[in-house]
């Protein structure tokens, strides 16, 4: 009898199992949609270019470039008002305010650098091609306040002590828009002219200073964290172009590269010719612990590797350079601005910008496809992509070389 309820429990259990592991299994139909990318910035005018693109089958034999959509609709449009903008095809999928072959252009960008986004305003995006239609929809973050911070002093992997820099970031507090683009179009030039108070920050290399993310902060930049779900950190170095001789050991100190003294041979052509200088670069060993160790080897780990001149027979032929400018993303206040924020030597342009909750949302997915079964959360109807808004604050700052 005992054995009956057995095989009776087990068929039970059995049956119970089998049906709690059944699977709907219906195919979903694949249906072509638009992807979309756009994003407006606080204070500015839109200069983000749109990316209009279509998705394909996996079982389509396509090459990327021909995805992209041309003589779609795209308008944004200011809830508030009804404003709008419109874009035009610039080629590759883009889009943009402003068509350089229109025959109204003066009027067109008139309108355009009139048209100029407003902190907690809600904006639409809508793009259309051949019957199919995608809209979004993001709400402007209000303003961004940045502020100097105090750090206590930090502690080195030797036990000595380092203070932590405090510097000015609210130097280019209240430029207008003008302002602005004049910065961004000569901004040595008029850094200089309009007396910008700008400190200096020495880039110091060895074993407390640029060895790890966890290496000591160069300064601190407070912000109203409470208020954002991310933060964009942007680091652009505004003289990374700047060229000259390769740098060489003044044995002598007579400021001559004179015969018998040693050059910095960056392009690795036997010859003395130019180079980017203001990056920093260098592959003198004995300023760490460990002696085999040297920056440009460091830097090639906690950073991508340093990127090399394509053939061109000059001097920029092999020759090294970072990317430029940086974004990284912070979700917590203060930030810490260490080492791995600066490839190069001049003055640079840090901007903080809170993103919409739609860029949060978007970048809590997968868009990079390390996960095929996660998708990122887009905010277009319809459609695939993310439209997100920011708000921004700028600081210049100068990281100089250790004399």
């Amino acid at each position: 009898m005992i054995s009956k309820i057995k095989i009776a429990v087990n068929t039970f259990f059995i049956l119970v199992l089998f049906q709690s592991c059944s699977f709907d299994d219906a195919t979903i139909q694949y249906e072509e949609q638009l992807v979309v990318f756009a994003s407006i910035n606080a204070g500015f005018p839109v200069f983000d270019t749109v990316f209009v693109s279509r998705t394909a089958g996996v079982d389509e034999n396509v090459d990327a470039s021909n995805l992209y959509i041309e003589g779609a609709d795209v308008k944004l449009i200011n809830i508030s008002d009804s404003s709008e903008l419109n874009f035009y095809s610039v080629g590759n999928g883009r889009y943009y305010p402003i068509d350089l072959t229109m025959q109204n252009i003066d009027s067109v960008s008139r309108y355009w650098l009139e048209y100029v986004i407003s902190s907690g305003t809600t904006y639409r995006l809508v793009v259309s091609h051949e019957g199919d239609s995608v809209i979004a929809q993001t709400s402007v973050p209000e303003e961004i306040k940045i502020a100097p911070i105090d750090m206590p002093d930090y502690e080195c992997p030797d036990g000595s002590t380092e203070s932590i820099s405090t510097i000015d970031v609210n130097n280019l507090d209240n430029l207008t828009f003008e302002q602005m683009l004049a910065l961004y179009q000569n901004p040595i030039e008029y850094i200089e002219s309009n007396n910008i108070n700008v400190d200096s920050i020495d880039f110091r290399i060895g074993d407390c200073y640029t060895k790890s993310f966890a290496s000591l902060p160069l300064f601190a930049v407070d912000f109203n964290e409470q208020d954002y779900n991310t933060i964009q950190i942007i680091s652009y170095a505004l003289e990374s172009d700047k060229v000259d001789l390769e740098p060489f050991d003044d044995i002598n100190q007579n400021g001559t590269f004179d015969e018998g003294e040693s050059f910095s041979d960056r392009n690795s052509n036997g010859v003395r010719d130019s180079c980017y200088i203001n990056l920093i670069y260098s592959d003198e060993k004995g300023l760490f612990d460990n002696d085999s160790l040297e920056y440009n080897r460091l830097a090639n780990i906690w950073k991508n590797p340093l990127k090399k001149g394509g053939a061109d027979g000059t001097w920029r032929e092999n020759s090294p350079y970072r990317n430029n400018p940086w974004l990284w993303n912070a979700d917590r206040a203060p930030s810490p601005i260490m080492w791995l924020y600066f490839d190069y030597y001049g003055q640079y342009l840090m901007t903080y910008k809170s993103t919409s909750d739609s860029y949060f949302n978007y970048f809590r997915g997968d868009p990079v496809g390390q996960n095929i079964y996660l998708l990122p959360d887009s905010n277009f109807e319809g459609g695939l992509g993310v439209f997100y808004s920011s708000s921004s604050s700028s600081f210049i700052v100068k990281i100089t070389e250790p004399e």
